[in-house]
């Protein structure tokens, strides 16, 4: 921040999102990079899989989505084989 920006802050004049409003939110998010979402995401995966949630493929219930990756621009998930007979579920 330069400093007319701070001086315009400290003044009230800037105008900046409120997040807790949806639509400002949600045209905030709208405006990130994938690469900013897609990390947003895995750190959702992240407190999820902690907690224990497991988030499964919906054709193959043994794969269990693990992570999202950026390659040359396109989106791809990373999913696991998993055996949930040797884990007692």
């Amino acid at each position: 921040m330069n400093r007319k920006q701070a001086r315009e802050a400290m003044r009230g004049k800037t105008k900046r999102e409120n997040l807790n409003d949806p639509r400002q939110a949600q045209a905030m998010l709208e405006n990130l990079q994938i690469a900013t979402l897609v990390a947003g995401i895995n750190n959702s995966l992240d407190i999820l899989q902690k907690r224990g949630v497991k988030i499964s493929d919906w054709d193959q219930k043994k794969r269990e989505l693990y992570r999202l990756k950026v390659f040359g621009g396109r989106v791809y998930f990373l999913a696991a084989d998993i055996d949930r007979k040797s884990q007692g579920e």
